[in-house]
């Protein structure tokens, strides 16, 4: 996903922004063919998620105005001088939540460099004055929201994903869906 102008530069209005890593273009192809090769559409009701949109949480923030998104800079800053190292994520599994409707894709044995990465990002922003949901950290790729999915499928290879850097994204509603905009990226270790 390439980094855009930040537009939030209107005074007063909040966007919905987080944190998140974003497949590279292979990955990117190979994690939205999912629903079409597990079938997902025929075995579940539901939207699917635009290619563009997949991609893997680290820390939702939440709404924050513009005059507070360079304190975010900073905090991503910090954390990267931290020497956070690059990993390979292996999602292995198809998962279903069904008191929030997704289907969802997780690897099934999280990196410690993941857990690292997000405690890092998540201690340094909450340090910077932003409230963050308190909830353990379930790291998953959305696939399909609204879902109803009776059954699901096994995913037949794992995916390997090479994590190599992480972002900082607006979030805003389209009439078409979700539009997200990246604001910064930062690489991780060794690369």
């Amino acid at each position: 996903m390439p980094i855009t102008e930040d537009n939030t530069g209107r005074a007063g209005r909040a966007h919905r922004i987080f944190f998140a890593i974003w497949p590279d273009n292979d990955t990117q192809k190979q994690l939205a063919g999912l629903t079409k090769q597990l079938r997902l559409e025929s075995l579940c009701s539901g939207r699917k998620i635009k290619a563009e949109n997949i991609h893997l949480t680290l820390v939702f923030v939440g709404k924050v105005y513009p005059d507070r998104l360079e304190v975010l800079r900073d905090v991503a800053d910090s954390v990267k001088q931290s020497v956070l190292p690059a990993f390979d994520l292996v999602i292995d599994e198809v998962r279903y939540w069904k008191h929030n409707h997704i289907v969802y894709i997780a690897p099934g044995k999280v990196p410690h460099e993941l857990v690292n990465l997000e405690g890092a990002l998540r201690d340094a922003i909450s340090t910077a004055g932003f409230p963050l949901e308190q909830r353990a950290y379930a790291p998953h790729i959305t696939l399909m929201r609204n879902a109803f999915c009776p059954a699901l499928p096994e995913l037949a290879k794992p995916i390997a994903w090479r994590v190599r850097e992480w972002m900082l994204v607006k979030s805003e509603q389209a009439t078409n869906g979700s539009v997200y905009t990246p604001i910064g990226c930062w690489p991780l270790g060794g690369f």
